[in-house]
């Protein structure tokens, strides 16, 4: 019984909850793939997928590909993706499982509802984007183990301009957490000191 929940315990310490991203410079981002959208062409679609990602609205309304100067600069350079015809949500799916991403988050003068799924479209966490203020300039994102999709709800009919989306695909090599590391070593110990026991007692 004790060994099982020492088990218990070295699973559930190997479960990260996710963390928001409010630099482009975090660690977790390291060894990017960024999506510039400078290749694609200026107008607005329901969804565009860039690569692995893909970018939707989350019902009625379009996304659209801008130049940077429409509406504000806001960050952003070039072409930009702008959810200013999306009615304040939209969705991101990644066709390939992430460990973080991130980009340059413009114009957000409301608050953000970040919803993140794993590949079995199970909520793993609901992260709160705190409203922008002047010059509304701003960079978000997360990290955590097995993101295959990321809702944005905006607090009203709320639009951004996204630029320099970068993403981290994830490892297939699991690395375990010293913690998890540390607690898997006092169930083995814990196993061995039982069966020990356990001859003691047959030898008496």
């Amino acid at each position: 019984m004790k060994i099982s929940m020492l088990l218990f315990a070295c699973i559930f310490a190997s479960t990260a909850n996710a963390g928001l991203i409010t630099s482009s410079s975090d660690s977790s981002l390291s060894g990017t793939t960024v999506i510039d959208f400078e290749s694609q062409t200026i107008g607005s679609s329901s969804s565009y997928t860039i690569g692995d990602v893909t970018f939707s609205n989350a019902g009625t309304g379009a996304l659209e590909i801008a130049n940077y100067t429409t509406g504000g600069v806001y960050g952003t350079s070039g072409l930009e993706l702008s959810t200013s015809a999306a009615l304040g949500s939209f969705n991101i799916d990644f066709s390939t499982s992430v460990s973080a991403f991130g980009m340059i988050w413009g114009a957000a003068d409301g608050y953000w509802n970040m919803n993140i799924f794993d590949d079995s479209n199970t909520l793993l966490e609901s992260l709160f984007v705190p409203a922008q203020t002047s010059p509304y300039i701003g960079f978000i994102g997360a990290n955590t183990t097995n993101i295959s999709r990321v809702e944005f709800v905006g607090q009203y009919a709320d639009w951004v301009k996204i630029d320099d989306f970068s993403y981290v695909t994830k490892s297939t090599t699991s690395v375990p957490e010293p913690t998890s590391i540390a607690l898997l070593g006092l169930a083995l110990a814990g196993l061995g000191f039982s069966r020990k026991k356990a001859k003691a007692i047959q030898a008496h």
